[in-house]
């Protein structure tokens, strides 16, 4: 059995497929950038994919060629899920598209088609609750910076979205999850992993002021008579309002009422 280490990207992730679909490996296992003791037993069959774009995008252009370009964003959704597995069952995907062409996008009860549409939904679902979730701070040095702890590894789903919407400011989005960080200099975005903090980041004075205005309107506008838990939770879970400024509590309360008091002169 053949276990191919790939970086543990998309792109790296597409060169592996096409390099044993290339060698006519019938049952490959995969191994991701930090996986090599998942394939230990195997070490001597361990074959090294080297991720080349133009190798990526020769793929895709096959894949869509043959199949449809929404089966295609349907095995890079489910990919990001990183559920246990997720290759073997793309895997499978992929050469089933091959095999059967456009019926694939038809075949929604069978497997590894309706599994990998489960996870995919899932992954997408996320992925757009996040645009909305996603709360810069102003760093004492001048960038804006954000925390994520994500199910799904979204990075590199969402950074886009935000380089349209926050153009005109370096950002990071930190998904402390995974030690990575998408990163935003004025001209392009890149993904950094390995991603350790050092202590919290100072936020700047006017970052203080601000999230502490934020606060107050949004308990100071809630309607006490039609106030609605359940219906809250439904749109904001729990789990997502760890790092949103609105239902976090000043770090410094005295400090917070005091730059409230100077602000309202």
């Amino acid at each position: 059995m053949t276990v191919c280490h790939y970086d543990g990207s998309f792109k790296g992730f597409l060169c592996a497929v096409a390099d044993c679909l290339e060698r006519g490996d019938g049952q490959p296992e995969f191994a991701a950038d930090g996986d090599r003791q998942a394939g230990g037993l195997f070490a001597g069959d361990m074959h090294e994919t080297v991720t080349v774009r133009e190798s990526a995008v020769a793929f895709r252009k096959r894949f869509v060629g043959a199949v449809s370009q929404d089966a295609f964003a349907t095995a890079r959704y489910a990919f990001h899920s990183r559920k246990p597995g997720i290759e073997q069952l793309l895997w499978r995907y992929f050469r089933l598209g091959f095999q059967v062409g456009g019926r694939l996008c038809q075949m929604l009860t069978e497997e590894p088609v309706y599994s990998v549409g489960r996870f995919a939904r899932q992954v997408s679902h996320e992925a757009h609750k996040f645009k909305g979730f996603v709360r810069f701070s102003e760093v004492a040095d001048g960038f804006l910076y954000a925390r994520i702890e994500p199910q799904a590894d979204l990075l590199t789903l969402i950074a886009p979205h935000f380089v349209e919407r926050v153009g005109d400011r370096p950002w990071m989005i930190h998904d402390l999850r995974r030690s990575q960080a998408a990163i935003f200099d004025l001209k392009s975005w890149r993904l950094v992993r390995e991603i350790v903090l050092a202590g919290e980041p100072g936020l700047s004075e006017a970052e203080h002021e601000y999230a502490a205005l934020w606060q107050r309107y949004f308990q100071r506008h809630a309607i006490v008579e039609r106030h609605n838990s359940g219906l809250q939770q439904k749109h904001v879970p729990l789990r997502y309002r760890k790092h949103l400024t609105e239902f976090t509590p000043p770090r410094d309360p005295g400090g917070s009422e005091r730059a409230m008091q100077s602000g309202a002169g």
